[in-house]
């Protein structure tokens, strides 16, 4: 890299600024400090005190046998007994009762999920039961730092925005394949062996056979986009880098000379996921969007066509009703089988639409291209903000409200490095 002279130093305001944008883009973990330990434990906090309290208005919520007032007074009794609990635990760990510790140990975690059950021993004597709801809290807080740490909400977000300026291209791609798909669809809806599978099958397994199709998609996706990801992060050309970046909020930093021996850092793990992510998220809404439309269709169709006395002839007992109508003088049936083959046909539907959108050449080279352009304008933004706070950064990054979240997720460099 020839020798060029640092920028002068990003502002608060203008840092934040940037950082929002990141935030919106569906990218956080291109913040400076957002997937450090630290500022992970603090964005979890509420989420967790809040999952601790619904877990245990659940819990004793579920005991219909003892009446409601009890319920509530145990309810505010035991988490009373978690906060002074906990606050006992704190002092004898020599910390602030005052505070939440700046990082949470593998001891902070568990005293989390062990305290809200120990009131259900002392009353319950359920030793079994403690221990699974110990489990439960667990995976919960497992969760929290899973949508925190990769930030899903925010790609969530972003992609809805993006779906929805999208859907002119879905649905040119929708009217162009799904009614020859339709026929075959609808063909297997009067297959009586796909009827009896459903009235036998439960929730659970429609859920498993729905998640199989959706991890298939995602591999299908990830896989499509990897090799461009990988491609993109060991880019060095700053012209191209300057030039990707025109249409962002950090256009004026492109103009800017990259500090002297500064090297752009490689796509951390969970910044890769991220990127990961923002991808396969927009595919899959726009996936989950035509099987919703395919199930709406499908249902209304099944409506029509099968009455319930046709759904009964095929699985050869009565089925599970779900709402019951008159219609065209006949009385229809919205049943649980139908419900279940519907959304088996949709499930498949969006699976084939996932890899029609990776393969059809008018739609790759519309959707694919502009993707790969969000991902070059994206790590452009990122190589052009990690070069400004090269040259330095403010020291304190103060949050002007408790709303600002990127504000008070950021981190000064100066303590990051010291970690």
């Amino acid at each position: 890299m020839p020798e060029e002279r640092a920028s002068e130093a990003l502002s608060v305001a203008r840092r934040r600024e940037i950082e929002q944008w990141f935030v919106r883009r569906g990218v956080p973990q291109f913040i400076d400090g957002y997937g450090t330990e630290q500022s992970m434990d603090q964005r979890a906090a509420p989420l967790i005190v809040g999952w601790i309290v619904i877990w245990t208005a659940l819990f004793w919520f579920s005991r219909p046998e003892t009446p409601l007032p009890w319920n509530v007074a145990a309810i505010v009794g035991s988490l009373l007994f978690v906060v002074f609990a906990d606050a006992f635990v704190d002092t004898l760990r020599g910390r602030s009762v005052r505070r939440l510790p700046p990082k949470f140990d593998p001891v902070d975690i568990g005293t989390f999920a062990l305290l809200p059950v120990l009131p259900t021993l002392l009353i319950g004597h359920d030793l079994p039961g403690v221990v699974i709801s110990f489990l439960n809290i667990l995976v919960g807080i497992g969760l929290i730092y899973v949508v925190i740490g990769f930030g899903l909400l925010d790609i969530a977000v972003w992609a809805a925005g993006l779906l929805r300026d999208q859907l002119v291209h879905i649905a040119t791609l929708v009217s162009r394949t799904l009614p020859m798909l339709l026929i075959l669809v609808v063909f297997l809806m009067f297959s009586a062996e796909l009827w009896e599978a459903a009235h036998v099958l439960h929730g659970g397994e429609l859920a498993a056979v729905l998640g199989l199709m959706l991890i298939v998609g995602s591999v299908l996706v990830v896989s499509t986009f990897q090799s461009e990801v990988r491609r993109l992060d060991v880019s060095t050309d700053w012209e191209a880098v300057r030039e990707d970046a025109r249409a962002t909020p950090l256009a004026d930093l492109a103009d800017r000379r990259i500090p002297t021996g500064f090297v752009l850092p490689r796509l951390t793990w969970l910044q890769r996921r991220n990127v990961e992510f923002v991808v396969l998220v927009n595919q899959l809404l726009q996936s989950t969007f035509v099987s919703l439309l395919v199930l709406g269709f499908l249902l209304a169709f099944g409506l029509i066509v099968l009455p319930g006395a046709i759904q009964e002839a095929w699985i050869g007992e009565p089925v599970s009703v779900l709402v019951r109508l008159e219609l065209f003088g006949e009385t229809r049936v919205l049943s649980a089988e139908m419900l279940f083959v519907c959304s088996l046909l949709s499930g498949i539907v969006g699976l084939y639409f996932t890899g029609l959108a990776l393969t059809d050449p008018t739609y790759r080279s519309e959707h694919v291209t502009a993707v790969v352009g969000e991902l070059q304008m994206l790590l452009a933004a990122r190589a052009l903000y990690l070069a400004a706070l090269q040259s330095g950064s403010p020291r304190e990054v103060a949050p002007t409200s408790p709303s600002d979240e990127t504000a008070a997720l950021a981190e000064p460099n100066d303590q990051r490095r010291t970690r």
